[in-house]
């Protein structure tokens, strides 16, 4: 009985070893932590456009997934495209986890909206109507949205308009926030040498000026693409922070 027990014991030891390194195995592959690469979308108009490249390389290099959609020329009251649609097909086929909305108030270059005049009292009532729509439809699926404020630009009635814009984006209603207030992300100091407004040259790190702005006043070198860039990556990677509320 004692060598028969003893041959029976010898036969089960290869399966209990291998029951055992099965066991150790999956108890691995169940602990092994998962990389997620975490969608961003970022919607915008010829700033968010022509600095499209550099955004992708530095999220992608900050361990992101981008997607970037941007428009040149376009705003939230084109009659010639609606921003309200492409919101609501942008978020049913990404589903992204972070959204940057940046639009500096193009109004006109695909068509005007009867009885609304620029910079008019209506312009602005109408802009935060159709922003609050977009907040609404971009946080539906619960991604963090964060709207550029910025950066300034050189014609005063533009600045003016960009500073009115700035206000309305930071005045939404945020579904998703503990302060019902949106999440931003500040380009005006980056872009501006200091915080006198705006800047065509900023310093590099030896000291030299080098040009960031184009010559009308409104769009990015490629310097300034890249400062763009980085902008907006730093502060997606820092995650939410305190509102800017612009002087």
């Amino acid at each position: 009985m004692e060598m028969s027990d003893r041959a029976h014991k010898h036969r089960l030891w290869p399966w209990a070893m291998a029951l055992v390194v099965g066991a150790v195995a999956i108890a691995v592959i169940v602990v092994a932590p998962l990389v997620v690469h975490q969608k961003v979308l970022c919607i915008g108009d010829s700033l968010t456009s022509g600095a499209a490249q550099a955004i992708s390389d530095q999220l992608r290099a900050k361990g992101f997934d981008p997607e970037v959609h941007a428009i040149p020329g376009s705003g939230l009251l084109d009659t010639k495209l609606n921003w309200t649609d492409q919101a609501h097909q942008l978020i049913a086929q990404l589903d992204p986890d972070t959204v940057v909305v940046e639009f500096i108030g193009d109004y006109g270059l695909l068509g005007e909206r009867p009885g609304v005049a620029p910079n008019s009292a209506q312009f602005f009532k109408e802009w935060a109507a159709a922003a609050q729509q977009l907040e609404d439809i971009l946080t539906s699926r619960g991604a963090q949205v964060y709207w550029v404020l910025g950066p300034s630009v050189a014609q005063v009635v533009g600045e003016h308009e960009l500073v009115s814009l700035d206000y309305i984006y930071q005045a939404l209603r945020a579904p998703n926030t503990p302060s019902g207030r949106p999440l931003t992300i500040d380009a005006v100091r980056p872009f501006s040498l200091h915080g006198v407004g705006y800047s065509e040259f900023l310093p590099d790190a030896t000291g030299h000026p080098v040009q960031i702005r184009t010559p009308d006043g409104t769009h990015l070198t490629a310097a300034g693409d890249q400062l763009f860039a980085r902008t907006l990556t730093d502060a997606i990677a820092s995650g939410p922070s305190r509102p800017f509320w612009r002087l």
